[in-house]
This record gives C-alpha cells, structure tokens and sequence, in this order.
C-alpha cells in the first residue's frame, strides 16, 4: 500500500516570480523541489480573515497576476478550502463553495495573500501574519532555471504562455507491469477472506467478489477498470471535501504514487484525474485519461480508472539531450493558421509525450512538447496543427 500523503499529490505544479520591472519568470531548479520548500515556509504563517474582494472583473484579475515583486503558486486545477488548510496547516474560515487554482503573495510586503479562481475570475483575500520574506527570497533565488512568461487573461481561463524558446532534458525510462494479482487483493479482498470469482471475456479479464466489487483487466493494453457499486461517497458542493475522498479511492489502489500529482477534476470533484510527473511536467499519452481517473458521479458507485504500467528507473541521459520546444505563441500561431479558433482553445500546457521505444518493450521515452485542451480532451499541439488527430 502507498505511503504517499494526500499533501503529497495535492501539489502546486508551478511558481511564477514576478520581478521589480514586472516581467514574469517560470521558475525550477531539477536538484530542488521549490514547491514543496515554498509550502513548508508558507505552513509557518497564521492566516485569517477569508474574504471575497472581486468576481468577474477581468482588469482587476489581470493587475493582480502581473503586479509586480510577487509570486504565484500554480495548481493544475482548482482546489478547495478542505486541500488548502490541510497543505499548509491552517484553520481558515472561508466559504464551502470556495475554490481556487492559484496563491499570489508579495515577496517584499507582508500582511496579505490572494487566492484565484481562473474560471471565474474570482479573488479571495488573507491577512497573514509570521510572514518570514526573506526566507522565501532565498528559496526563488534558487530557482536555477528561470523561462520569460506571459499570462493572458479571457472570459473563463487563463492561459500560461511561454514567451521563447525552452530547452526541456529528453528521458527515457525503464518500465513495469504490476500483476493484476496485486490489485485484486488490494481492491476485491482488502484483507478479507472472500473467493473471488474470474471471467474470461475476449481481450478482457474480469474479477469479481461476487457482490459490489469488480475489476476488469484489458489483456493487451493494462488497462484497469475497478467499479465498487456500494462505495456511497457523497459529494457536495464543497470541492475539497470531493477532492479527499478522490484521493481515498487513489490511495486504495495500492499503486505507487511517487510521481502522481493531482491534473484536473470535472464536475466539481465527481471526475478527477492524476497524471504522472518528470521535473514539474505532466506526462500524457500514457492512457486515454491519465495515470488514474477516479469517478464519483453515480450515487453509490465509485469507478477508478488506472494501468498496470508504470515508470520505473529513469535511464542515464545524454548531457546534450534536451530540446527546444518553440515558444507558446508560435505554437498557437500555427494552429490558427491551421484554422482552430483562439476562443474555443481553453487551455496549452508543455509537458512530455508517452512514446514507445522501438528497441525495447521495456522502455517508454518522455518526448517534450505541447498539449491543448479543446473540445473537452487534451490532444496534442502537432497532431492538431498537421491533420492528424484521431
């Protein structure tokens, strides 16, 4: 069974300083996570007074993303009061209804924090107190590795955009398939002594108590469907309590959650997805759906959607490995040009493609590039500019 605590892949994926003469940076450092030492600092403060100052006003929304000796802290999608109060050990009092993806907070000029909802354009404020700026200077002034952004701002998003080129490391990684035998005691038996009953159906092989449990293998793929019919997760309109018992049906699995970080959850908490992480990037192609999917959108029924693929053991590089991936705006030129409307495009994001190597079954490589979210799926940048998506 995992280790792995819910704080642990409840994660910002992002930190963005903004400097004295109001250009945003991108920031990393592969030896240092900055996100989790940011959150470690921020976990030092006493926060009160969880107050709503602006919803639907884009000019004030876009002031405060680029005002200037500030920092962001970026999830990939929102969270609630629930996830933000555990992260960083405060008792906040704010609205169960409340949800946001990012922190804003001076880096010079203690006594208040902002929380940002990018759908709405709503801001929350914080007073804050023990603020120690210094200390978090010092941990961006680590942050090695720093790409120029732009934030563009429309009715309902906002998207990140790269504004040159960025040289992102090529990796390759060994890789493993977890027997089905391990899932079915984890999930069908959890411990108990009940008989489990096996069906062959074509390329499928189904697994079932005999009751309210069933997992169902795709032989040829890996792919794992696990449905529990008595699960009776209620979810409510307070996003993070939906957002924990997510991570409950995450952690039954038993899977290694090492590099799983929380991606996108639809319907208010009802579908969220994880993806699996390299150096602050999301990893897609790897399944339909990510890393893990797990569904609460029925009454009783709890569905996770995962695979018996994972990484493993990354293997030595080659120094000059990296590539250049073109600037943000480039690639959204380029799919205007291929006729795709700015407007209908409702996020981009740079993270790695899932490609299987061509020597070895044993081995899957990270290819860096772009991803768009359109028309309700993430598809990948080059597919959409060349005509050939599915």
């Amino acid at each position: 069974m995992t280790t792995r605590d819910i704080d642990d892949i409840y994660l910002p994926t992002q930190v963005i300083l903004t400097n004295g003469q109001g250009t945003s940076e991108s920031l990393y450092n592969a030896k240092l996570n900055l996100v989790t030492t940011l959150k470690d600092e921020i976990r030092n403060w006493r926060m009160t007074n969880f107050r709503k100052v602006s919803q639907g006003d884009k000019d004030t929304y876009k002031s405060l993303l680029q005002r200037k000796n500030t920092v962001q802290l970026n999830y990939a999608d929102n969270i609630g009061r629930s996830i933000f109060n555990r992260s960083y050990e405060q008792s906040l009092l704010m609205s169960p209804s409340a949800k946001f993806s990012r922190i804003v907070f001076s880096t010079n000029k203690p006594g208040e924090l902002y929380l940002l909802n990018d759908d709405s354009q709503t801001v929350y404020k914080i007073t804050a107190v023990r603020q120690k700026l210094a200390h978090v200077r010092e941990v961006l002034a680590k942050g090695k590795q720093q790409y120029e952004v732009n934030q563009e701002v429309f009715k309902d998003h906002t998207l990140t955009l790269y504004n040159g080129q960025v040289h992102i490391p090529r990796y390759s990684y060994l890789i493993g398939q977890q027997n089905a035998n391990f899932f079915v005691t984890s999930l069908l038996n959890s411990g108990e002594a009940t008989s489990v009953n096996v069906r062959k159906s074509g390329d499928h092989t189904s697994y079932s108590d005999g009751a309210y449990k069933r997992l169902t293998v795709a032989d040829k793929t890996g792919a794992v469907t696990f449905e529990n019919y008595n699960a009776n997760k209620k979810m409510t309109s307070d996003l993070g309590r939906n957002l924990q018992k997510s991570f409950t049906g995450l952690a039954s699995t038993g899977l290694s959650l090492d590099a799983i970080r929380y991606f996108d959850n639809e319907h208010n908490g009802r579908v969220v997805t994880y993806r699996s992480y390299v150096e602050g990037f999301p990893i897609f192609n790897q399944t339909d759906f990510g890393a893990v999917q797990v569904k609460n959108e029925q009454s009783r029924t709890e569905e996770i959607n995962f695979t018996l693929t994972n990484l493993q053991v990354p293997l030595p590089a080659d120094e000059h490995s990296s590539v250049v991936v073109p600037a943000t705006q480039t690639v959204l030129d380029q799919l205007a040009s291929a006729g795709i409307s700015m407007s209908k495009i409702k996020d981009i994001v740079l993270g790695y493609q899932w490609e299987n190597n061509y020597d070895s079954k044993q081995v899957v490589d990270l290819q860096p590039t772009y991803y768009v979210y359109l028309n309700g799926k993430w598809q990948l940048a080059n597919d959409l500019i060349t005509g050939n998506q599915p």
